[in-house]
């Protein structure tokens, strides 16, 4: 469930906006399509409005939308906004999240059947909430951390909205991974990846099964799996994507040393000026900079309280943040072992994505980071089988997904890049431009490809 793959769908491996099926507009949102039967629902927010919606899977038409009544709406960094988490459906019913209202459930037809007010996410960046409901036997389960303490696991029943269960999860802060189903030999365990931990969770009563450290204090991806292996991968503190840090940093503020001391004081540092954290990322874009004022920060790593920055002092306080939040990539064992460690079966720790989920397919391990930079393992050993630029840089924030051998990469600039799965180097089989910026996942049914972009749902398949 939730892990990418299909292993029936035969979408198209090259397309433009001409050869859509179908297009129509739709307003903002960073929410997945999910697609059931002859419907496909999706989440909006416009001029400040939340809703809920279901288009028509043959035409695109606009079924029906229902507004969300939320008192306020919650804070989001400039690149989400407040209709981030994606949509779950089974054959009865569609249920909706939004971090502002809480869950909304409704039959596929847009009758309301109920609805669960719940806390807004608190986290330190306000970047909002990014996790999504899941469904697991007859409930619905929701993962609620934040950093304003009172984090947990909670599960309803579909049917009615009551809940089943509640898990707190007291140690953890604000996180955006969304949980997963992992089955294997008839056992399945609710899995959720948060700060600095792993933990498996009983689908009956929510009590914990197992946990695993040495992850970041803010992940994004959800834990990915195949056969009896479990891939779970979080990136550092402002998206770093490898344990040290660049020297840019330093290189960034050292245009600012006017007397050529080798240090920076405090007031040569305009105020409007920020860092760049992710050199990968266009001009413009609201992740590339530090969102906070850099002079205040870098008073805090004065040591010698001289009113002053050395690269000394600023190499120091970069190691600190290296020896606490180290980016990672870890492959997991399944069935009973004595030590928590005894799981690892192996770790890997470059090119560590920020948002978008690994891929596990076909005894390979798939992950892509801003600028387009696609790293492929072996699964079994974390051996680096390629790593390669797609030629399609900029941000990534949509999650890799396969079908027919084929992996599917979206990036923000709106490039699908479509690779051969079974090729042990990088074979790019079809760069598609849509020229539209996407940030939600692509949906892969049957023969064909549903993509969500920041004004459009497109629909692809050969003809």
């Amino acid at each position: 469930m939730g892990q990418g793959v299909s292993s029936t769908a035969q979408p198209p491996v090259a397309f433009t906006k001409a050869d859509a099926l179908w297009s129509t507009d739709v307003s903002p949102g960073h929410s997945s399509p999910v697609v059931w039967g002859d419907k496909i629902f999706l989440t909006c927010i416009e001029n400040g409005k939340l809703d809920c919606r279901a288009y028509d899977r043959a035409t695109g038409k606009l079924l029906w939308t229902r507004p969300v009544a939320a008192e306020k709406i919650e804070g989001t960094h400039a690149f989400s906004n407040a209709a981030a988490p994606t949509p779950a459906a089974d054959a009865e019913r569609v249920i909706f999240h939004f971090g502002s209202y809480g869950l909304l459930a409704f039959t596929h037809d847009g009758k309301a059947l109920w609805d669960k007010k719940l806390p807004a996410q608190v986290s330190r960046g306000g970047y909002g909430t990014g996790t999504s409901p899941i469904l697991c036997n007859d409930l619905v389960v929701l993962a609620c951390d934040t950093d304003q303490g009172g984090s947990r696991l909670l599960a309803f029943k579909r049917a009615s909205g009551e809940v089943a269960w509640e898990t707190p999860r007291p140690l953890f802060t604000a996180g955006w991974s969304t949980p997963v189903l992992w089955t294997r030999r008839g056992l399945t365990e609710i899995l959720l990846l948060g700060s600095k931990k792993l933990t498996a969770y009983d689908p009956a009563k929510g009590k914990e099964s197992w946990s695993l450290p040495g992850f970041t204090l803010e992940t994004a991806c959800s834990p990915a799996f195949e056969d009896d292996r479990l891939f779970v991968c979080a990136a550092g503190i402002g998206g770093r994507s490898s344990q040290k840090f660049d020297s840019s940093g330093w290189k960034q503020l050292l245009p600012f040393d006017a007397n050529q001391d080798g240090k920076i004081q405090f007031d040569e540092i305009p105020e409007n000026f920020h860092l760049i954290i992710r050199a990968e990322l266009p001009e413009g874009h609201p992740g590339r900079e530090l969102p906070f004022n850099t002079r205040e920060m870098v008073k805090g790593m004065d040591e010698d309280k001289d009113g002053a920055l050395s690269e000394q002092e600023w190499n120091k306080a970069m190691q600190g943040f290296e020896n606490t939040d180290v980016p990672v990539v870890m492959a997991l064992r399944s069935g009973v072992v004595e030590k928590a460690e005894d799981r690892i079966v192996w770790k890997y720790g470059r090119g560590i994505p920020e948002i978008p989920s690994p891929l596990a397919c076909r005894g390979k391990l798939y992950l892509v980071r801003d600028g387009g930079v696609l790293q492929c393992l072996d699964a079994s050993s974390g051996t680096v089988v390629y790593q390669e630029r797609l030629g399609a840089a900029g941000g990534y924030a949509a999650s890799p997904v396969a079908a027919q051998d084929r992996i599917y990469f979206a990036s923000q600039a709106g490039i699908i890049t479509v690779i051969d799965g079974r090729s042990d180097t990088l074979k790019v089989l079809a760069q598609n431009s849509l020229d539209e910026k996407i940030t939600a996942t692509p949906a892969l049914v049957e023969k064909a490809i549903y993509i969500r972009t920041d004004k459009h749902l497109f629909a692809f398949a050969d003809k």
